[in-house]
């Protein structure tokens, strides 16, 4: 007869092997020894983990607004002659790696973008402090004056200047990817259909 793990042992192993406790839990649920699972344990950790998603989400998100801001905005300060048409290609190759992961976790888990108009203004709120930094740094690095620095901040708008379109829109046009699953999924919502099923 096989010997299990007590829920007391359990519950301390979680603080010192997680990896350990992960296997011994997923052992327990195996035999059906339901009693015996660190419940209040497992239950915390699944719940961290649909907030790990959205946390990757709107972290990606914000990277994109970020970009897509100073790609819009604030160009000319690039360190790359705007003339050429190469000013902000670090910018564009930064929206291409994000959207390329924003892209793996709404194939995975399409319902998060059932909540995308509130995690899209929430990393709006993260995209105005770095934006904020950027200008300031733009100061110390000498590349504008005191004057245009208070300017460029006091542009930064409170509310997010994008909609979702227009959002997908660049990603799109960015990529050059028409069955991106974040685009496919603006379109679908905006033509009446589910959201989270892109």
């Amino acid at each position: 007869m096989r010997s299990f793990i007590a829920v007391e042992d359990l519950k301390e192993l979680y603080e010192k092997d997680f990896y350990l406790w992960v296997y011994e839990n997923l052992k327990l649920l195996k035999e059906g020894k339901y009693d015996l699972v660190d419940w209040e344990n497992l239950l915390e950790e699944i719940e961290d983990m649909g907030i790990r998603h959205r946390d990757g989400l709107e972290s990606y998100t914000a990277v994109i607004l970020e970009h897509m801001y100073k790609l819009d905005y604030l160009r000319r300060y690039s360190k790359y002659d705007t003339d050429t048409g190469q000013g902000g290609r670090g910018w564009i190759k930064s929206i291409l790696n994000a959207s390329g992961k924003l892209n793996r976790i709404v194939q995975k888990n399409p319902s998060l973008l059932r909540q995308l108009e509130d995690i899209t203004n929430e990393a709006w709120k993260t995209t105005r402090g770095e934006i904020a930094n950027f200008i300031k740094f733009l100061e110390i690095d000498g590349i504008i004056d005191s004057r245009t620095k208070r300017e460029l901040l006091r542009s930064i708008p409170e509310e997010l200047p994008y909609t979702v379109e227009e959002i997908a829109g660049r990603i799109t046009e960015l990529t050059e990817d028409d069955n991106n699953a974040f685009a496919q999924y603006i379109r679908k919502y905006k033509e009446g259909q589910k959201p989270g099923k892109p």
